[in-house]
């Protein structure tokens, strides 16, 4: 009997973090302020982040989850978000055409290890924005101790 209830358990579990966060985020958007000439304050969600904005939607990620920018596609990042906010999986797949995913390891992402330079490379390649993932979702990178010719290939672009 338990088993039967365990997985309706958790779907309303999930639904009901989904919707709290949906409106603590509605809430924290619609309570940026402007003061004069300064920049808005931006609700603590945008403060810590980078903002993606494209077509009228917005997404935040993780600050260093970008591991290459084209130059075409500096205007996606954004400091105030406009549009409706979605959740990186629904942006991701709303903009796909621009967007590049890898996966990153955990010793990748804590500077342990590098991205290989050759990795790097063919990313300047596909001109599209690439964001680190794990497990399908935006990490930040740290910049390896160790290797610094991912860095190298970021300041020639």
């Amino acid at each position: 009997m338990i088993s039967e209830h365990s997985g309706l358990r958790s779907a309303l579990c999930f639904l009901t973090m989904t919707l709290f966060c949906c409106a603590s985020l509605h809430a924290q958007v619609k309570g940026g302020e402007q003061t004069g000439k300064s920049k808005p304050k931006l609700a603590h969600v945008y403060q810590n982040a980078l903002i993606l904005s494209n077509g009228g939607l917005h997404t935040v990620l993780p600050l260093n989850s970008i591991i290459y920018q084209p130059s075409k596609n500096q205007s996606n990042v954004v400091e105030i978000p406009s549009g409706k906010f979605r959740f990186w999986p629904d942006f991701l797949v709303k903009n796909q055409d621009w967007i590049y995913t890898f996966e990153v390891t955990l010793d990748q992402a804590t500077g342990k290890k590098p991205i290989p330079a050759r990795k790097i490379e063919e990313f300047t390649k596909l001109n599209r924005t690439v964001i680190a993932t794990y497990r399908q979702n935006p990490i930040s990178v740290l910049s390896s101790k160790t290797d610094d010719s991912s860095a190298e290939v970021k300041e020639k672009k």
